[in-house]
């Protein structure tokens, strides 16, 4: 059964941002709201443990950024919230992060603006690091 509501208090950008996945999906907003309600309520409305860790490893990139930047040229690899490992090249880094559920993998350089996430053998996800 579907049901019109009213929501008030949606972040514009959010709201804009959401839009445009909906397009670029092909489906209405009101799919996309259905399922990421449904989404929430079949996860007792906590956060997805890959995005929960995503945040955190993002997190303590920020907080340690001061201590990794003195590895600047090498390749890191973040995860569980610490630091795994420092590489002499990205690929080595990785090779090394291919053994983790979820790792941020990048050169220091200047702070990351994308993130590439292991999540299996052959599967990465990009995702905007949020300030």
């Amino acid at each position: 059964m579907k049901k019109q509501v009213l929501i008030r208090g949606v972040d514009g950008d959010i709201y804009r941002r959401a839009k445009s996945a909906a397009a670029l999906q092909g489906i209405s907003m009101g799919v996309a709201v259905s399922n990421a309600l449904r989404s929430w309520v079949e996860n007792g409305g906590k956060e997805d443990e890959i995005q929960k860790e995503v945040k955190q490893n993002a997190q303590y990139v920020k907080s340690h950024w001061r201590d990794l930047r003195k590895h600047k040229g090498e390749a890191v690899v973040i995860s569980g919230r610490k630091l795994q490992g420092i590489f002499g090249c990205l690929e080595e880094a990785r090779s090394f992060s291919s053994s983790f559920k979820i790792a941020l993998t990048f050169v220091v350089d200047k702070i990351p603006q994308t993130q590439e996430l292991e999540l299996g053998p052959d599967l990465e996800l990009q995702q905007k690091v949020q300030s």
